[in-house]
């Protein structure tokens, strides 16, 4: 624990001596990171976590998912995480993350049922998928549309590949309260904290991944693995540019020139993984239920694979 305090330490005092020495670099990167959040982010995603957040208080979706029973028989989990599956796809990453955390604080699932509900309940919104990505970086409504059906049954996909992992005691059908807990303030203040937490990750990150170009750390790399697999370095470099930050590595693949049908299995591979920025803050979460990082991260790379094979189905059927 010594060792890696003093690693994370030590690594950001270097980040605050990049950013020192030059300023200008890492203004620059942490505005387009907040121009992107504001012109692409904020106004597709933030009516659907408000509306989102509303029907939650209001009882609907509770109500919904206490008829729900599909979650038992697909995943082996309680009913009840079917709430948390519906939230995941309607809200966004971390939403999920934090609905999982918080029925295992209520005493409404085990440990060992909450790390199960995490292989399915990973999920990005719709408004992000089809609205910020397929419309305004694609330019597709069919594209979008494509990329959030291959996302959903990547989840799908991803609960069915584990609903045998740590097999519990019989799941008892717990239901959750649908009396309302109305307040318009209080969601609107919700709403508003949520989505200047993505809006602060999106920036950090934005400055994290100029420090490694900076830095030349992802050129080499990506011009090796260029080398190797005879592909063009700067498509790896924007994959790995999604990898610690996905609006960002999105960005770089749809101006690399690639075909439509490249560009839309590439962005659903970095969508559904999430980058290194998202999976913080759902860690941030589910730390509470004891889940291994390790885990964590094998069950998105595998939700990652689902994800891209659908994608390139779907668009084989389409003719793209």
């Amino acid at each position: 624990m010594r060792k890696t305090y003093f690693l994370i330490t030590f690594v950001i005092f270097l980040i605050i001596l990049a950013i020192v020495c030059s300023p200008q670099v890492y203004i620059a990167a942490f505005s387009t990171g907040l121009q992107t959040w504001a012109k692409i982010l904020l106004p597709t995603i933030f009516p659907l976590i408000f509306f989102t957040k509303l029907l939650t208080d209001l009882g609907v979706l509770n109500t919904v998912a206490n008829r729900l029973t599909f979650t038992q028989k697909l995943f082996k989990t309680p009913p009840i995480s079917a709430y948390a599956f519906m939230v995941s796809i309607l809200s966004g990453y971390p939403v999920g993350a934090k609905v999982v955390s918080d029925l295992f604080t209520d005493g409404y699932i085990t440990k060992n049922q909450a790390i199960k509900m995490c292989t399915f309940t990973s999920n990005s919104g719709p408004m992000f998928i089809y609205g910020s990505v397929g419309i305004s970086m694609l330019c597709s409504r069919t594209l979008g549309l494509v990329m959030l059906i291959s996302h959903i049954l990547s989840a799908i996909c991803n609960g069915l590949l584990y609903r045998n992992y740590l097999a519990g005691p019989t799941i008892q059908d717990v239901k959750l309260q649908t009396k309302p807990k109305f307040s318009l303030s209080t969601t609107m203040t919700d709403s508003i904290l949520s989505i200047l937490l993505i809006g602060g990750f999106v920036s950090i990150f934005f400055v994290v991944i100029e420090l490694f170009n900076q830095s030349h750390i992802f050129a080499p790399i990506a011009n090796f693995l260029g080398g190797v697999f005879g592909l063009d370095s700067q498509i790896l470099l924007g994959i790995l540019n999604g990898i610690v930050e996905m609006t960002h590595g999105c960005l770089d693949i749809t101006t690399c020139g690639l075909s439509p049908a490249t560009i839309t299995v590439l962005c659903t591979g970095l969508i559904t993984f999430g980058g290194l920025a998202t999976m913080l803050q759902a860690y941030a979460f589910l730390q509470k239920i004891g889940i291994k990082i390790g885990f964590f991260l094998a069950q998105k790379i595998t939700q990652t694979i689902f994800a891209c094979v659908i994608c390139a189905l779907l668009l084989w059927i389409l003719g793209f």
